[in-house]
């Protein structure tokens, strides 16, 4: 049984890959694989902050990380969204586990006249180019590699499994609300926390295809998969006291101690940023912010100036990458080789009005010891003020930055 169907059209360039990392998967142009990686990365995220409003998620230090769920958070955290919403569920112990109750089904529809391959330089788009930071460093050492540009058309199709029972229809409304942010706030393939990838829902069918509405503002589509996770998990009480850092990314609204504020709003666990421009540029323009010099060169006029992300020796907060050739960042802590940005940054709309979403997670799961490397290692503790100040500072200069470009900026979740 089909409980949605859905219509994607590309918004931005994908460098998916498949096999071979370099080349397009012919029989899978788009992986359901990754589809539900992503989807249950915000399953998680929707969970945790469900969590931690009840004051039921705290984490503690491990092993050179700030914070990190205890064993026991994390499991309740896994069991939530494997069992509770049916996203699928590996018990260590081997008696609750259980597959997905969900079956997804992604299919080209129009993609063939769509193939590029890029050799360096300019990445296509439906009408012109662009340069973007993540093309250029997937390219390194002359590689070619195989991509699609915006256009291209996919149906996917979320279907219940064959089981001896129907899925509860407050998990499918709690899954598929997550499945929803997943597209509106996230990008697939290499780069699709940059803002690659990207698909827009041009038609929905099906039960559930009011979650995917394209005219539901985002901050209705935020409000709605927080109330039904919480439904789902039975969670009335909230706390109304301010928190630490949650110990993983969570979307929650919570007020934080400490007092952080951006342009007049609170530093949030989570938050989004909505951006407004002319379609292609705004891509251009914000994939490169999370490249030094284009940020200095937007904000200083000068792409070898420091701008204050750089003097304050706070770019660590943008992601750390594995490890770099003697130079930038490097993380001191034994098993860890990388930090994954806690910026998400997705554009929809073409050579037109566009929008862009910025989303922003404050949490704690960083590494207690970095070193700045340039010449003589310089080293850096980390503490969870030093996390909600680089955040604020990251996020101050973004919002100057997408203001010099030309673009209209607002906080849009929470209000």
């Amino acid at each position: 049984m089909s409980l949605v169907e859905l219509e994607l059209q590309l918004e931005t360039p994908l460098f998916a890959g498949g096999y071979d990392p370099l080349k397009l998967d012919e029989l899978w142009f788009l992986r359901p694989s990754e589809v539900k990686g992503v989807w249950r990365w915000w399953a998680r995220a929707l969970v945790a902050g469900a969590l931690y409003d009840a004051g039921e998620l705290r984490g503690s230090s491990k092993r050179g990380i700030l914070k990190a769920p205890t064993p026991e958070e994390a499991n309740r955290i896994s069991k939530s969204v494997g069992i509770d919403m049916g996203l699928g569920y590996a018990d260590p112990r081997g008696e609750l586990s259980g597959a997905s109750y969900y079956s997804l089904v992604v299919e080209p529809v129009d993609v063939d006249r769509f193939k590029r391959t890029y050799r360096g330089g300019p990445v296509a788009l439906r009408d012109g180019q662009l340069n973007l930071q993540r093309a250029t460093l997937l390219a390194l050492g002359r590689r070619q590699l195989e991509y699609l540009t915006p256009g291209a058309r996919f149906r996917l199709r979320v279907e219940e499994r064959v089981s001896k029972l129907p899925v509860r229809r407050e998990a499918a409304e709690a899954a598929l609300a997550a499945l929803s942010l997943a597209l509106t706030f996230s990008g697939f393939g290499k780069g699709g926390r940059r803002g690659l990838g990207c698909f827009r829902v041009v038609r929905a069918r099906g039960t559930y295809a009011g979650f995917f509405d394209p005219r539901v503002p985002a901050a209705e589509r935020v409000n709605r998969a927080v109330n039904a996770v919480r439904s789902l998990l039975d969670i009335k009480a909230v706390e109304s006291g301010e928190g630490e850092l949650p110990p993983l990314p969570s979307v929650s609204a919570r007020r934080l101690a400490g007092g952080y504020r951006v342009r007049g709003h609170d530093l949030r666990p989570f938050q989004v940023i909505e951006v407004r421009g002319s379609g292609a540029r705004l891509l251009g323009e914000l994939h490169n912010f999370f490249l030094r010099g284009a940020r200095a060169g937007r904000l200083l006029g000068d792409p070898k100036a420091q701008d204050a992300l750089r003097q304050r020796l706070a770019a660590w907060v943008l992601g750390l990458p594995r490890e770099q050739r003697g130079t930038g960042y490097r993380i001191r802590v034994t098993g860890v080789d990388r930090r994954a940005s806690p910026l998400l940054l997705a554009v929809h709309g073409g050579a037109g009005e566009g929008g862009a979403y910025l989303s922003v997670f404050a949490s704690a799961d960083w590494p207690a010891q970095l070193a700045w490397r340039e010449g003589a290692e310089v080293p850096r503790e980390i503490s969870e003020r030093a996390v909600a100040e680089a955040l604020v500072l990251a996020l101050d200069e973004f919002v100057d930055y997408a203001a010099k470009c030309g673009f209209s900026v607002s906080f849009v979740w929470p209000k």
